[in-house]
């Protein structure tokens, strides 16, 4: 129940800084980031349910397979060297002695059982090794023990994914040894020894250049316990050469994409038993030399126990308990979660940056005549001079933090854009021409010379091209009504026609008025009013509307 509570002590605070970060940090917009939450919570929910019911389902379900875990004292849960041994033939158990707590699993299929109720004993923590034991003169056929050896591979590779580890294994093999030679078993030792791996060459190297190093003198006459000594190594160098040829290719070769046990090394421990020319030892032994193996009774086959020393490598108590490996779970959850906050600064600033440059550029590539799209712009430049301000008021937002914030100096840039922001002098209401500059007495048709008397209207349409133009003709009094007021319009259209050919707007843009002497600005009775009343009128109208 511990390791539950350390697993959802770890599950609700991943599950919250998830949601801080989706809340606080996520660079969306509110309703994405809103949907993304969302989703996050009933996705962990969900999965946190699913995992409590299992547990649940898999206490209710299954008995206990190790019930001796329970009778030992609580002192044995730390400090000791946890090893589960395979292949055991008298089924599972629990044995403890000389510091080392032993697990004894008969069959492959048992082996996450009793790992998962050794690791729930131990508050979290898996088994220090695995141990296979093999022994090398027990009769059956060869496909036997080759299935065997898949079975454990692949037994041994699920419970390191369900872990999420590698254990080193340790290989025991047993082979049978005269009576004479019992006692001397330490002379052996452990046979290979070094770094974990699964490389078959590297393991058919160490062996050998073990057996290279073996002496193999033959003893003195009537000196029995050299002779005892030569036997036993004897025999141990010819297990020695069986691993290489047989057991170690089917245990690190082979069952793809299985992958091979972290093998540690490898221990013969001779032992008094039957050497039968059935067992696979037997059979190599046969086939090698050509000659018959002969069958040994030589008593009970079983191995009470494993000395000491062919733990080597393997400390008591140098896994972390389950308490540093939360601990350390939790570290790595805090630099995710920093790693995705400085990320999430990091984007959020540059398209800050990024927005406020674009918005500048495109205020500067408006050109003056297009005032309603730059002070369109310049709104957007407002909002942006607001929002840099509150962040220097009331500080930079958390999304923006984190030693990622450069926008400082934009906001002096975007003031003084604003600051310096002049609208456009007003176009004139109109442009009055005297008709004697443009017209002969009488006449409608332009004069020579008279284009430079047009010249500033022709610069008025050209600064406001969108505007529309009201040319209007006016006369004095002199005359008859009906001729001043035709020779108005026609005066009018004259000033249209030339403006809108000097300056390419189409004729649709202007519009043309005679009022004759209707509008007088002077009085006609004296020669100076008359002839400020003679004159051609060109008016500015607002743009016609878009549709």
């Amino acid at each position: 129940m511990r390791a539950h509570a350390h697993f959802f002590c770890l599950w609700g605070l991943s599950l919250a800084a998830v949601a801080w970060w989706l809340t606080q940090m996520a660079p969306w917009g509110g309703t994405v980031r809103l949907g993304a939450v969302l989703a996050a919570a009933a996705l962990w929910l969900a999965w946190g349910a699913w995992r409590l019911w299992r547990w649940r389902r898999d206490e209710a379900e299954r008995e206990l397979l190790l019930p001796g875990l329970q009778d030992l004292p609580q002192g044995w849960r730390r400090g000791r060297a946890a090893v589960v041994e395979l292949e055991s033939r008298r089924g599972a158990y629990v044995a403890a002695e000389d510091g080392v707590l032993r697990v004894m699993v008969p069959t492959p299929a048992l082996l996450e059982r009793a790992v998962a109720e050794l690791a729930a004993w131990r508050q979290g923590s898996p088994p220090d090794a695995l141990a296979l034991r093999l022994e090398a003169a027990a009769e059956c056929s060869e496909p036997a023990w080759l299935g065997r050896l898949q079975a454990w591979r692949q037994a041994i590779a699920d419970v390191e994914g369900r872990l999420t580890c590698r254990l080193p294994v340790y290989l025991l093999v047993g082979f049978p040894a005269p009576a004479r030679c019992a006692g001397i078993n330490e002379l052996l030792g452990v046979v290979l020894q070094g770094a974990p791996c699964s490389s078959l060459r590297q393991w058919r190297e160490r062996l050998e250049a073990w057996r290279s190093r073996m002496e193999l003198q033959p003893p003195a006459l009537g000196d029995e316990d050299a002779r005892a000594r030569f036997d036993l190594r004897l025999r141990a160098g010819a297990v020695g050469g069986w691993l290489g040829a047989q057991v170690l290719p089917a245990l690190l070769q082979g069952a793809e994409p299985t992958p091979a046990p972290r093998l540690q090394g490898i221990a013969l421990l001779p032992a008094q038993g039957r050497d039968a020319a059935l067992s696979p030892w037997g059979r190599c032994r046969q086939a090698l030399s050509g000659l018959a193996v002969r069958s040994l009774s030589m008593g009970k086959s079983e191995w009470e126990g494993v000395p000491r020393g062919w733990l080597f490598g393997l400390e008591p108590g140098g896994r972390l308990s389950a308490a540093w490996r939360l601990a350390l779970r939790l570290w790595l959850l805090a630099c995710l979660t920093a790693l995705a906050t400085f990320a999430a600064s990091a984007w959020s600033n540059r398209e800050l940056l990024e927005r406020l440059s674009a918005n500048v550029a495109h205020y500067r590539a408006l050109p003056v005549e297009r005032d309603a799209e730059r002070r369109q712009a310049l709104r957007t430049l407002e909002s942006d001079a607001r929002e840099l301000q509150s962040h220097a008021d009331l500080g930079v937002p958390l999304r923006l933090g984190f030693g990622f914030y450069r926008a400082q100096p934009w906001r002096e840039r975007i003031a003084r854009l604003i600051a310096e922001y002049r609208p456009p002098t007003a176009a004139p209401a109109s442009v009055s021409l005297d008709s004697l500059s443009l017209f002969d007495s009488g006449k409608a048709v332009l004069r020579t010379g008279a284009e430079a008397a047009l010249q500033p209207a022709l610069a008025a349409l050209a600064r406001y091209p969108e505007r529309n133009v009201l040319v209007a003709g006016h006369t004095d009094s002199v005359g008859q009504a009906e001729s001043n007021q035709r020779l108005s319009l026609e005066r009018a259209a004259a000033v249209r026609d030339w403006l809108a050919q000097a300056s390419g707007l189409p004729l649709t843009r202007f519009a043309i008025q005679g009022y004759g002497a209707t509008r007088p600005v002077a009085s006609n009775d004296d020669a100076e009013g008359r002839a400020r009343n003679r004159r051609v009128e060109i008016t500015l109208l607002p743009a016609p509307p878009v549709k």
